[in-house]
This record gives C-alpha cells, sequence and structure tokens, in this order.
C-alpha cells in the first residue's frame, strides 16, 4: 500500500495565498505538492510532474478549469488523473449540489471529467478527507 508521503498533488488556481494554504495543509499531511498559478502553467505541470490528482480552480485567467480538464482528458499520458474542481461559482438564488457548488458548475464539471467538487471557502478537513477519498478510490480502482 502506497504511503501519503509518494502521493503527488497539484494544486492550480490563481489565488496565491489560496494555493500556499492548500500547499501547506496537504504537506503536513504526507504529500508532495506543486503549484501553478494559471490553466497554462497547470497543464505544463500535470504533463511534465504526472501528479497522482489535481485540485483545479475553475475561474482562471488564460484557459480556464474546464478547458485545462479537457485537454488532460485528451491526452493519453493525463486522461486518467482525478481532476477536483475548486469552485466559488454559485449564488445564493441558484440551486446547488452537495458541494455547494451551482448545479450548472457540477454538470459542466462532471461533462468534463471532474472527480468531485470543493466550493471556496474550503475547509482543511474537507480538503484532506477529499484527497484521501479519492486517492483510496484510485488506488482500489488501479488494483483491479
Amino acid at each position: 500500500m502506497m504511503t501519503s508521503s509518494s502521493k503527488r498533488i497539484l494544486v492550480v488556481d490563481d489565488n496565491k495565498s489560496l494555493v500556499m494554504v492548500m500547499a501547506r495543509i496537504l504537506q503536513k499531511e504526507g504529500y508532495d505538492v506543486s503549484t501553478a498559478f494559471d490553466g497554462t502553467e497547470g497543464m505544463e505541470k500535470a504533463q511534465s510532474e504526472k501528479p497522482d490528482i489535481i485540485i483545479l480552480d475553475i475561474s482562471m485567467p488564460g484557459p480556464d478549469g474546464y478547458a485545462v480538464c479537457r485537454q488532460l482528458r485528451l491526452d493519453p499520458n493525463t486522461s486518467n488523473i482525478p481532476v477536483v474542481f475548486l469552485s466559488s461559482k454559485g449564488n445564493i438564488d441558484e440551486k446547488r449540489g452537495p458541494a455547494g457548488v451551482g448545479l450548472k458548475e457540477l454538470q459542466l464539471g462532471y461533462s468534463y471529467g471532474a472527480s468531485d467538487f470543493l466550493h471556496k471557502p474550503i475547509s482543511s478537513k474537507e480538503l484532506i478527507t477529499t484527497v484521501k477519498g479519492i486517492l483510496s478510490l484510485d488506488n482500489i480502482l488501479s488494483s483491479d
């Protein structure tokens, strides 16, 4: 069984302070974390580093999270990397899904191949639980 220290996580968001906070939280859990601050840099790092999971903001300069996820799904080298969308989208009047994300964002994200969604602001517990859940599911699926 792999330990969390052998798992690589790529965090992609244009909010540098949020990225640094998430990186610290994940590093405390023993993960190897790399960061990117826009869609282009995120795609490049995903292709060169092949992380075990990508946490990807939807609204960013350059290609947005949906475009990045679509490109990753088209590339055989990155097509199987789980992507967790990070979103602050959705307003109070809009119907929301289980993660607090607007239903339109959920539908669109899953259509591009998202594994899960996190809604900003995010708690450290929610971040860790989501990452651990996806990585353990990924281990189960890849061992079959």
